[in-house]
């Protein structure tokens, strides 16, 4: 048998399958209408306030941050034991095996130095000094 053909027989059937289902749950679900369901959120609370808030930027940062990292270190385990392998070969010098891990660890760590000076791992900013236009009055229209 052809590898194509067993590929193509595969990826139509993850189609079908999950097409079959939604299908299925279509014809059989009931179907109630009511007022509640078109809400924001509908988990039985009322809502309050606009569904527009404003987020910290700080919980975007941080996860990225440890996306970041987490990939480092995910890169890191699988180089390790190939450097191990590489380090009992004659053909591959040490700068070869080492030099392209201390690049990416590098070049990491000066993205860490830019995201720590620009303030993305702090939770809080520190308290700028007050100028001028700081201390003018606030129009409360």
């Amino acid at each position: 048998m052809n590898e194509w053909i067993a590929i193509g027989a595969l990826a139509l059937v993850g189609l079908l399958i999950p097409l079959s289902m939604m299908a299925v749950s279509y014809l059989l679900r009931p179907s109630v209408p009511e007022t509640s369901k078109r809400a924001t959120y509908e988990s039985g609370e009322v809502p309050t306030g606009g569904t527009r808030i404003r987020f910290n930027i700080q919980y975007y940062m941080v996860a990225l941050l440890f996306l970041v990292f987490d990939i480092e270190t995910v890169l890191l385990f699988p180089w390790a034991v190939v450097y191990r392998a590489a380090l009992d070969s004659p053909d591959i010098s040490l700068v070869s095996a080492l030099g392209p891990m201390l690049l990416f660890v590098a070049i990491l760590l000066v993205g860490l130095a830019w995201a720590w000076r620009n303030g993305a791992v702090e939770w809080t900013r520190a308290a700028r000094r007050r100028t001028d236009y700081d201390r003018r009055p606030i129009d409360h229209e």
